[in-house]
């Protein structure tokens, strides 16, 4: 009876110190992170930014849709720029909304019909019609404050092959509980991002010179990918260049939603990791069972001492403090980010982290036995992402 309990304790307390140091080093490199990017500088003379075009694709009624599209349009950018919106139809709900704005600004815009079924389909299409030196790829959910090409593109003048950012989502009516779960959900993508090995050229929000686009024809590609971030990535570092990740560029995503809704939401992103990169999925899997099975361990162990418990805790508690700084950080970038995300919605959101261990780790679990998504309307399964991927191999 004694060597098994022996054995018991100390299986738990190396999984316990794990998690401890590991949350201790997620912390650690949290900080140091926002310590260096305030060290960056990032002033570009005017007359040196670029010709952009700016690429919408779009698919039914995002909650906040008019003030979405109204800020892309809204830029202080001192170079030449131009819009192109893809639609699947007139019909879509959208397609007046967007004719409407067209009105609204003065610059080029041009609105594209495209009946095809994907993200990537949408893209390609566009792909077509764009001659500028780079192009900005960006989703209709998200509200971008009037810098927001002007900071993205500066990393392209600065060497990078491509600029990306990511999303922070915040309530747009009401807050619950669904709202901030994924909303801490989504931070695992911000963490991604300030990993250079980790990094990725998001989709909701990216800039890339089209140069590259085109010598490797990555619009022949995109038809066959899901995944339009994992095109564009491959072959970014197939040139042999960067991926910089810009802050100052990230994004809100106002929306409400349920748990419920959260948890599909966050199967699909998942789902797309497994598909497309699945050594992170496991990478993911691992991280949040080490996480998640830290505290029924700690508790068992409390029997014996109650220090087992305080140990077990640290990791949380780590993690919360770890949230906070960063959310306390995007708000520090620009008034638009400390104006949008309240210091209450900031401290609720990093409290969020305890729950989002087992939220995360739950719709892992539901992801690994995920054969098909509904990505607005459409349905995608695992053999129609296998079949693409072999009918057109990356090269």
């Amino acid at each position: 009876m004694i060597i098994p309990l022996l054995i018991l304790i100390i299986i738990g307390t190396l999984i316990t110190t794990a998690s401890a140091l590991s949350s201790l080093l997620s912390l650690y490199f949290e900080i140091r992170f926002w310590r260096d990017r305030k060290n960056t500088n990032r002033l570009i003379n005017d007359s040196n930014y670029p010709w952009i075009t700016v690429i919408m694709p779009v698919r039914g009624l995002d909650q906040n849709l008019r003030n979405n599209i109204a800020s892309v349009l809204s830029q202080d950018y001192p170079g030449r720029r131009n819009y192109i919106f893809v639609l699947d139809s007139e019909d879509d709900p959208a397609y007046g909304i967007i004719k409407d704005l067209v009105k609204e600004f003065n610059v080029k815009i041009s609105v594209l019909i495209n009946r095809g079924r994907s993200k990537g389909e949408a893209l390609a299409f566009a792909l077509d019609h764009v001659a500028s030196d780079v192009v900005v790829f960006v989703d209709s959910d998200v509200l971008v404050h009037r810098h927001w090409l002007r900071d993205l593109v500066s990393s392209l003048i600065n060497g990078s092959g491509a600029a990306t950012t990511y999303r922070f989502y915040i309530p747009l009516r009401r807050l619950s509980l669904g709202s901030l779960l994924r909303a801490s959900f989504n931070m695992i993508g911000i963490t991604a991002m300030q990993n250079p090995v980790a990094r990725f050229t998001w989709g909701g929000s990216t800039a890339v010179w089209r140069r590259i686009l085109d010598k490797w024809g990555v619009r022949d590609y995109l038809p066959y990918y899901l995944s339009d971030d994992y095109v564009i990535t491959h072959f970014v570092h197939r040139e042999g260049l960067a991926i910089d990740f810009v802050p100052e560029s990230l994004v809100l995503s106002l929306e409400d939603i349920d748990i419920r809704e959260a948890f599909t939401w966050s199967v699909r992103q998942l789902w797309y990791v497994r598909v497309y990169g699945f050594r992170g999925f496991l990478l993911y899997a691992v991280s949040y069972t080490l996480y998640a099975i830290t505290l029924p361990i700690v508790i068992s162990l409390s029997i014996i001492n109650t220090w087992f418990l305080a140990l077990g805790l640290l990791p949380f508690i780590l993690g919360v403090i770890k949230d906070y700084v960063r959310i306390s950080s995007i708000r520090a970038l620009d008034q638009f980010y400390g104006i949008n995300i309240t210091r209450r919605y900031s401290i609720l959101l990093a409290l969020t982290s305890i729950l989002n261990v087992y939220f995360s780790w739950l719709a892992i679990i539901k992801t690994m036995f995920t054969k098909s998504i509904n990505w607005r309307g459409r349905v995608f399964t695992v053999i129609d992402a296998v079949r693409l991927m072999r009918e057109k191999p990356l090269g």
